[in-house]
């Protein structure tokens, strides 16, 4: 976690070529908390950035990965990844439907939260809170990791 702090910190002022290069990086890694990190990483970019300067073809081939990988990938990385559909669905209008498509076709995830009452958030009903606060087309002015 500690990793993922230091990380979003950085983020206010990060370029685009250095936080996405970084993010994708991390996203391929086989150890769980460096592929966490870049899950987050690019959930929290999503919520700074103009829309006008974030690449949707990417993100949505990212989209397709997780609905094709999620289910196989670490506990950990799983509920990241679904963090990173809330972001592209709930930051993101043009990508708001695919990634509700995406969070349907996977379902319901279980992810091993130790003991504690934390819940995996369900990706297409917190996209649709994020909406109706109206949060759906504002971005973030920082980030709290």
């Amino acid at each position: 976690m500690a990793y993922d702090q230091r990380v979003c910190r950085g983020l206010d002022n990060c370029g685009k070529s250095i936080c996405t290069g970084a993010a994708q990086k991390w996203i391929k890694s086989k150890k769980e908390k460096i592929a966490c990190t870049g899950w987050n990483t690019y959930s929290n970019y999503l919520a700074l950035t103009p829309d006008a300067n974030l690449d949707i073809k990417e993100l949505k081939t990212l989209l397709d990965m997780i609905g094709k990988d999620i289910h196989q990938a670490p506990n950990r990385v799983r509920y990241c990844m679904n963090n990173f559909v809330i972001s592209a669905g709930g930051y993101v209008p043009s990508l708001t439907e695919h990634a509700k498509k995406i969070s349907k076709a996977y379902g319901v995830l279980t992810v091993d939260m130790g003991d504690t009452s934390c819940q995996v958030p369900e990706a297409v009903s917190y996209i649709a809170k994020m909406i109706a606060r109206g949060s759906h087309t504002k971005k973030k002015k920082t980030v709290k990791c």
